[in-house]
């Protein structure tokens, strides 16, 4: 997690690896190393790239550096721009699982819908960026027949989820008929170049975990979804919001 955020924090204000080592005095490799998460960041190091690349929300990795994991070996980070940092390490996986029992996950989100719902996981303005082509969404049906301010909003974001399986983003529709497979929520599977991690993310902050316990919510998830299935539940769910709205026009 820390080195995707520091690799964002490098990105976003437009530098190149070599003037980060420059500054921490170490190779190039050595920190491609650290953003990949296989070196571990010291303290000074995060102190030395903050002051580098500008950034005030940067020194909080220095206090979860010092953070222990909780009981269940679960890092709790609650500390300001939480959401910006699970941003970070969305972009910097090589595979993603995202199941979601309540709101759409972010990255299939419309601009529209993001600004409804007061989307801020993501702590971006707009939609998100396009989903990466290595990403699976596993989405419970009763997200798609809800969530949305107006019926007209959730029926162009249901177009907007059909267009993308249309050009090949993994989306999977879990019949809504059954008990839910998680507590209401996110449940984030990141891989991540260091390792693979589960990301629960709240209003309030992010745990993230090791346990492999996540990862079998969502195989067992991904079990009792199929394309077709999924095509037309988004159909059907887009046919009853088109029809919600008819019926609010003609009165």
């Amino acid at each position: 997690m820390v080195g995707a955020c520091l690799r964002d924090a490098r990105e976003r204000r437009m530098m190149w690896p070599e003037q980060s080592a420059d500054a921490l005095g170490i190779t190039v490799l050595a920190v491609l190393s650290l953003e990949e998460g296989t070196r571990r960041a010291t303290p000074r190091d995060i102190d030395v790239l903050a002051g580098l690349y500008r950034c005030p929300g940067t020194p909080a990795l220095r206090r979860l550096l010092d953070q222990p994991l909780d009981a269940h070996g679960v890092l709790n980070d609650r500390e300001a721009g939480h959401a910006r940092r699970l941003g970070a390490c969305v972009d910097s996986a090589g595979h993603l699982r995202w199941q979601s029992t309540t709101l759409l996950p972010g990255p299939l989100q419309t601009p529209h819908y993001a600004l409804a719902v007061a989307e801020t996981l993501a702590d971006r303005p707009g939609a998100p960026q396009t989903p990466p082509g290595s990403a699976q969404y596993v989405l419970d049906e009763r997200v798609i027949q809800r969530g949305g301010e107006t019926a007209r909003l959730m029926a162009e974001q249901l177009g907007h989820l059909l267009q993308l399986t249309d050009t090949g983003t993994d989306i999977r529709i879990i019949p809504g008929t059954g008990p839910l497979t998680q507590p209401a929520g996110h449940l984030i599977e990141l891989h991540l170049p260091g390792g693979t991690v589960w990301a629960r993310p709240t209003e309030d902050g992010v745990a993230y975990s090791t346990s492999a316990l996540f990862a079998d919510t969502i195989t067992a998830s991904l079990a009792r979804t199929s394309t077709a299935g999924t095509r037309e539940a988004l159909k059907r769910a887009a046919s009853a919001h088109r029809g919600a709205l008819a019926d609010r026009t003609t009165l």
